[in-house]
């Protein structure tokens, strides 16, 4: 029996085994986690940019002077939506940089 099986003669072979195999499911587990996290974070840019654009619309618009930043229509701060929005799409790209640095620390096999 243990010449037609050899890698299951040993009790050590079969945990060896699934040592291995339950460290390529967590190497997959993070790469799957970070290619979601930099898809997420790349998608975002343009989506906050097309905020920013059409908030700048709404502050050209709903505003009486070019300085005002209140909207007559909703009172919405529109200035500090447009800062708010840049400073996230700062904080994408820094991610993003981050991600690549790190990208063998976060993806090594161990």
């Amino acid at each position: 029996l243990c010449s037609e099986f050899p890698n299951f003669a040993k009790p050590q072979n079969v945990v060896r085994q699934l040592i291995d195999r339950l460290h390529r499911q967590k190497h997959t587990l993070r790469k799957l986690i970070f290619y979601f996290i930099l898809t997420v974070v790349i998608l975002a840019i343009p989506v906050l940019l097309f905020g920013i654009l059409n908030t700048m619309v709404s502050l050209k618009y709903e505003t009486e002077n070019i300085t005002d930043c209140v909207s007559l229509v909703t009172g919405q701060d529109l200035c500090l939506t447009i800062k708010i929005m840049e400073f996230i799409i700062a904080f994408c790209i820094l991610i993003i940089i981050g991600l690549f640095v790190y990208k063998k620390r976060l993806l090594k096999l161990n």
